[in-house]
């Protein structure tokens, strides 16, 4: 019941944001998911005893996902703040005694949640972004895609699911549930005929799937950061649901598929 209120509560807004407010709103709205997703990350890395440089990270995420808006096809300009994130932290570590193993385990952490939440939410802007005017339908084509298919995982899994998908990451996840996703992506293929109505149907299946595969992927990635750092969850932030990294790790690995896949294909 708490999973789905919270649904009810924060996905009409969200469509909101996405598909009827300016451009800049999205941005801040990402950039701020991003800001909060990369302190859980951090939440995480501390109860492993590695720190990162959360200030350096806050104020380059902020950079990345504003160099999405600006320039969404200049992957340039994400190397570069990447690069300059990276000797920034360099020179921060820069003390006498300091072990290297220390130096680089906080500049690693750093640059890896950088990586790992902002830039791949940077994505999401740039869809959104896209020139010829048709991003907010494929945001909420992707976030429909990844919803269903948690969706389908979640109650059949839980209904019929017997065999370990990665019993060492997640114990709970099942190869039964893996099926079931496909299943709710294939749905989220039928239902985004209205979402695109251009885009074939057997496209746009593959595309589902593709999309649903990744998002699985990094369902089990944050499943394999959890369980490293013994945590059940990111955050309690969303009642019934944990943090917004658990919200939202499907998405962090499926938003640049769907990118380079409108780059290559469709003219992004």
């Amino acid at each position: 019941m708490k999973r789905w209120l919270t649904a009810v509560v924060l996905v009409p807004p969200l469509i909101g944001v996405v598909g009827y407010l300016p451009s800049w709103c999205f941005l801040a709205v990402v950039a701020g998911g991003a800001a909060v997703a990369l302190e859980e990350f951090f939440q995480l890395s501390r109860s492993t005893g590695i720190r990162g440089f959360r200030g350096v990270a806050h104020a380059f995420s902020l950079l990345l996902v504003g160099s999405f808006y600006h320039s969404p096809a200049n992957h340039s300009a994400v190397f570069w703040l990447l690069v300059l994130a990276a000797m920034t932290c360099l020179v921060l570590t820069l003390r006498p005694g300091r072990k290297l193993q220390e130096t680089l385990s906080t500049c690693g952490v750093t640059l890896l949640g950088l990586v790992y939440v902002s830039a791949t939410l940077g994505f999401l802007v740039a869809v959104h972004n896209r020139t010829q005017g048709d991003g907010p339908e494929w945001i909420l084509f992707l976030l429909l895609t990844i919803w269903l298919g948690d969706t389908a995982a979640y109650y059949i899994g839980g209904l019929l699911g017997k065999r370990p998908l990665a019993p060492r990451i997640s114990p709970g996840k099942t190869w039964e549930g893996a099926v079931g996703a496909l299943l709710g992506n294939s749905l989220a293929a039928l239902v985004g005929q209205v979402l695109i109505p251009q885009f074939p149907l057997i496209p746009r299946f593959l595309l589902c799937w593709s999309l649903g595969v990744a998002g699985q992927v990094g369902d089990l990635a944050e499943s394999a950061i959890k369980r490293g750092s013994r945590t059940k969850e990111s955050s309690n932030l969303l009642p019934g649901h944990g943090g917004l990294l658990d919200r939202i790790d499907g998405v962090l690995f499926a938003a640049p598929l769907l990118y380079f896949y409108l780059h290559l294909f469709e003219g992004a």
